[in-house]
């Protein structure tokens, strides 16, 4: 059989005497059709007509079952959304009036507990409860306060009201004043369940109620002065109480809203409560205060009292900067009791909770934040103790929540002032953003402060900060790791700073702000790291190096080089170090004009300012300059745009001579030089395209003498390897350099710079010498001052383009020298060459025996040197200017001739290039040149003397081919003989009548072969000159002759193959006068050669 009907069973329902188990099979068929659909809408249906009337008028029933069930009913009916939907607005005002008269008359707990449940599981139109709200929320009213002494029925009644605060918003609002203070006041109460009960209910509606209306401000202000105030006071007295006093005290300070709480005795009054628990000694208590203190801050700063305030800069309106200063004393107020806590606190969650608390006031400022004067009564007290702090392990993520804030702030006025034209890119806001606490990452997103671009009247504000960040003190004992994390941040905040200044720069500002904003930008990078510096330990200080050159370098990169170059930006160079140092004078010998040395106090341009602020943290570094550092600093100064780091840079390294160092910072300074000159010779010609003549080149010439002029003033002691290493490097490539070697300019160049070199050793010799002979002394491998100036004057021999420059004789137009005098670049290579021969002989005096590497290396490049002269103009200087130190040389190498065979000599490589020298004169003809010949005579007089046979017979064969030795008879072109030169010939004639027979026959088979040394030669660049006793091809072999006077045989060598380097002999390769000289032969002595050779 199927079951009943809905509407039967309603139907019998409504018919049931006993109304108590009527209710229960009613109760029993809605939970039944609160599954069905179909069911619930048959229910529906019969329910307004055939039910509801009857639940009202059983709820009131003196029954308490029989009402209860009804109530039951009734609530089923008022949840279920479709028995609910068929209820009518007037049946609906029917319950609500029913359920109010019930709660309100009632003498049983259980119906009132029922009723107010009702109410609270409605789901009545909003219409229907708009309309009733004000005697249902007194029905609720009278719930709250208990009126059985019931917690249930407490509970319910806060559950209605919540209800009611959803449905009716603004009705319950107006009404706050009637239902809160029952609410609030239980926050109070001994029992925690109806503690708890009423903060979740104050949470729920806290969107409704707040900010308070003034009714209800004034009914707070009443309670708190009549008992609650008191209340919460003593509550401090039990720990177990003060969590929840400080939490009471929250609502209070929200409830009371602005108005109230700006009113001074009350507010005094209630800040007792947190003034006590901000220094509890209980974690818990202080982060719950701290958490409680947005109250404060939501009070204060309302929405409605920061509204309409100008939105386009910092800058706001009088009126704004006037709400702006009326808000001073709040935020200070409100800030005073976070920067307590977070100085002493090393509780990572209390500082986090601060940090949060302070986040929060931040975005409640909304736009005031933007003033300067909140900006650093707000925003800059926390920033300055948590970057004072340092970073360490415990407070990153706070340190890096801080970090993300600033940086956000800087970038705003780039992000928001760039044009599109313009293509500023702004990093990334990631800086540790990994390492910030979740619950503070989260902020970032939720509370989003609204920054507004900031003027460049924060200038100083955000240096400020920054100051803050690279603090001495917390940097002082700070991991490496950690510094190096400090100074990437700062770096790329800097630079967005500075790109901040730029664009305002550029756009509005008149000179004298951006002179203003300049200055302050360079004055704290000054402060910074001058300060800084001096107190660090060697492993932090190379890092605060570097740290000092990337700001330099962001400062170049980021602001215009008008800006930088420019004279009406002059800042006051006050840097302490420039003012202790006196500067090194350059040669007063030198016509250029010389770079005038850095002054302090005096006004420079900023580019001059960064080089000079740089150089002098290099200067308090006590630490090893790394490669990277020295290559940055490199950088800095060789810029292209800004020649006036480079002379700012020769000023300071010259000021450097005059001071007593220590071999570290001697290294660390020609490891400077060492990079700047790899720079600059990687792009010499465009520096000297922008140098002007023989002025813009001094100061390339006075820069690459530096290493020459230290060592003359005792600054550089050259005695060590690394030092000669930094400068051979620089000089080898220097004076080697094919790609400029066709540039005119380049030629010019290294004309000035061997002047320079050959000044400051004429100057100081004397310090030259004493080096020289102390190196010996101590046995030295290398002399270094030998090795540097050995590696540029080998250097100059070996570019056969300098030579080709000087015989080709290049123009150059002459206004590039500004009416000075193009040197002569041939004329200074020999002066140079010069120099080395007779700082070398020193070295030959001092130690005849040793090695001399250096100088065998040269005397084999100038021989090859002087292989290929060709203009007997060319020759004749030769002469002139290297002829008394070959002079000086061969007469060293003759009294020094014994000392000199121990060891490794120089002596092959001398009579090579002796033998070069007779070549030079007889390919030239000047061997014919009798007045020429005069003026070498006490040169060839010391050759005709020399103990070395190959040096002597080819001195001897210069007079044979001149015609001054047939017999002692003059030549007829040679009008007068001096002599001297006479002497010369008869001693070689006495030689050859005093000696036997044999004796005689060796002796002119040697003149004979000193002839074939003078053999022009092919003066090919490649050609190696003959051997000391010359090379004949015989049979596919290579012959050496060696004879001497007093020998028994000629010793013959005979070597394999063909000889390495040695260029084809051809009759084309003898020349008219080595006819002439074989025709002039004496026919005797021709005989006895032949006699001799049988």
């Amino acid at each position: 059989m199927p079951p009943p009907s809905v509407a039967l069973q309603v139907a019998e329902i409504a018919a049931e005497p006993d109304r108590a188990a009527a209710y229960a099979r009613l109760l029993y068929l809605q939970r039944a059709c609160a599954d069905d659909p179909s069911a619930a809408a048959d229910l529906a249906a019969a329910s307004p007509s055939a039910l509801l009337p009857l639940l009202l008028r059983d709820a009131a029933d003196h029954d308490e079952e029989v009402a209860a069930s009804a109530l039951k009913c009734l609530g089923f009916a008022l949840y279920h959304p479709v028995l609910v939907s068929t209820i009518s607005g007037q049946l609906a005002q029917s319950v609500l009036a029913t359920l109010v008269q019930l709660i309100m008359t009632t003498k049983m707990k259980a119906i009132c507990n029922l009723a107010v449940w009702c109410i609270s599981v409605q789901q009545l139109e909003a219409l229907v409860v708009e309309d009733k709200t004000s005697p249902v929320l007194t029905a609720i009213v009278y719930a709250l306060d208990n009126p059985f002494g019931s917690l249930s029925t407490t509970f319910e009644a806060v559950q209605a009201t919540m209800k009611l605060a959803s449905q009716n918003p603004k009705g319950m609002r107006d009404l706050s004043s009637m239902w809160v203070p029952p609410i609030y006041r239980r926050l109070l109460s001994a029992e925690k369940p109806e503690r708890d009960m009423a903060e979740r209910c104050l949470i729920k509606v806290s969107s409704v109620i707040l900010p308070p209306q003034s009714s209800l401000s004034k009914e707070v202000v009443s309670d708190l002065e009549q008992k609650l105030l008191s209340s919460m006071i003593n509550m401090l007295n039990d720990p177990s109480k003060k969590i929840q006093a400080v939490k009471t005290w929250g609502w209070f300070v929200s409830l009371l809203g602005a108005s109230a709480v700006s009113t001074r005795p009350l507010l005094n009054k209630i800040l007792k409560v947190p003034e006590q628990l901000f220094t509890d000694p209980d974690p818990q208590v202080q982060i719950t205060t701290m958490v409680t203190w947005r109250n404060l801050v939501d009070a204060f700063f309302a929405p409605q009292a920061l509204e309409n305030v100008e939105q386009e800069t910092v800058l706001s309106p009088i009126e704004a900067r006037a709400r702006a200063s009326a808000q001073m004393k709040k935020i200070r107020l409100i800030m005073m009791p976070l920067c307590g806590v977070l100085s002493r606190s090393h509780n990572i969650t209390l500082s986090s909770s601060c940090v949060s608390t302070w986040h929060y006031l931040l975005y409640k400022l909304g736009d005031l934040i933007n003033h300067l004067s909140i900006l650093e009564a707000a925003f800059g007290p926390v920033l300055k103790i948590i970057f004072s702090s340092g970073l360490h392990n415990q407070n990153k993520p706070l340190w890096s929540f801080c970090i993300n804030l600033f940086h956000d702030f800087v970038s705003v006025r780039v992000r928001h002032l760039s044009s599109p034209g313009e293509n500023v890119c702004v990093p990334l806001n990631q800086n540790l953003l990994s390492q910030t606490c979740t619950h503070l990452k989260a902020l970032l997103g939720v509370h989003q402060i609204k920054w507004l671009p900031w003027d460049v009247t924060c200038l100083d504000f955000q240096l400020g900060i920054l100051s803050s960040i690279v603090n001495p003190e917390s940097l002082q004992n700070m991991a490496v790791e950690m510094a190096v994390t400090i100074m990437d941040s700062t770096t790329q905040i800097f630079r967005l700073l500075l790109q901040g200044v730029r664009l305002q720069c550029n756009s509005k500002l008149a000179d004298d702000s951006v002179a203003i904003c300049i200055t302050k930008v360079f004055k704290f990078v000054k402060k910074v790291f001058l300060n800084l510096e001096g107190k660090q330990k060697s492993n932090s200080s190379a890092v605060l190096v570097q740290f000092v050159l990337q700001f330099v370098k962001c400062t170049m990169e980021e602001l215009d080089n008008s800006m930088l170059a420019s004279g009406k930006y002059e800042l006051c160079l006050d840097i302490e170090q420039i003012k202790e140092m006196p500067y090194a004078e350059c040669s007063k010998k030198l016509s250029y004009p010389r770079i005038r040395p850095l002054a302090y106090m005096e006004m420079v341009s900023p580019a001059v300012y960064l080089t000079a602020l740089s150089l002098s943290v290099v200067t308090q570094f006590t630490g090893e300059l790394s490669h990277g550092d020295a290559h940055q600093l490199a950088l800095i100064i060789c810029s292209s745009d800004l020649p006036e780091n480079f002379h700012a840079a020769v000023a300071f390294l010259y000021m450097q001579i005059m001071r007593p160092v220590d071999s570290q910072l001697r290294i660390k300074w020609l490891l400077l030089w060492n990079k700047v000159s790899k720079r600059l010779n990687e792009q010499m010609i465009s520096y000297l395209k922008l140098s002007c003549g023989a002025s813009g080149h001094d100061a390339f010439c006075q820069f690459f003498c530096y290493p020459f002029f230290a060592s003359s003033k005792g600054y550089l002691p050259m005695t060590q390897d690394l030092e000669a290493e930094l400068a051979i490097e620089v000089y080898g490539s220097l004076c080697t350099n094919s790609n400029y070697c066709l540039e005119a300019s380049y030629m010019v160049f290294l004309a000035h710079l061997f002047e320079y070199f050959i000044c400051t050793i004429d100057e100081n010799m004397s310090s030259f010498q004493a080096n020289i002979e102390y190196c010996l002394e101590k046995k030295f491998e290398d002399i270094t001052i030998l090795s540097v100036l050995g590696k540029v004057v080998i250097g100059a021999l070996e570019n056969a383009q300098i030579l080709n420059h000087a015989n080709q004789d290049v123009e150059v137009a002459n206004e590039e020298y500004h009416g000075c005098e193009r040197p002569n670049l041939f004329l200074s290579c020999l002066k140079l060459v010069n120099r080395f021969m007779r700082l070398s002989s020193f070295g030959l005096k001092a130690n005849p025996a040793a090695k001399h590497r250096v100088t065998n290396m040269f005397f084999s490049s100038l021989s090859t040197f002087v292989g290929h002269l060709t203009l007997a103009k060319d020759i004749v200087l030769l002469f002139e200017i290297i002829g008394d130190q070959l002079t000086e040389w061969l007469t060293l190498s003759s009294t020094l001739y014994l000392e000199m065979q121990q060891g490794e000599t120089i002596i092959n490589e001398l009579e090579k290039l002796w033998l070069s020298t007779v070549r030079c004169l007889t390919t030239s003809r000047l061997i014919y040149d009798c007045s020429f010949l005069q003026k070498q005579h006490p040169l060839l007089q010391v050759a005709v003397n020399h103990p070395h046979k190959p040096i002597s017979a080819a001195a001897v064969s210069i007079r044979r081919a001149s015609g001054l030795g047939n017999a002692g008879l003059q030549h007829e072109r040679c009008r007068s003989v001096s002599k001297t030169d006479e002497l010369s010939v008869d001693r070689s004639t006495e030689d050859l009548n005093c000696a036997s027979d044999a004796d005689r026959t060796f002796a002119l088979e040697e003149l004979s072969i000193s002839r074939m040394l003078a053999t022009p030669m092919s003066l090919g660049r490649g050609v190696i000159t003959s051997n000391s006793t010359g090379r004949a091809k015989r049979n596919g072999e290579s012959l050496r002759v060696s004879a001497g006077i007093g020998r028994k045989r000629p010793k013959i060598t005979k070597y394999s193959g063909k000889a390495k380097g040695l260029g084809k002999v051809t009759s084309d390769c003898f020349s008219p006068q080595w006819v002439e000289s074989k025709a002039c032969r004496k026919p005797e002595l021709i005989l006895e050669m032949l006699k001799r050779k049988r």
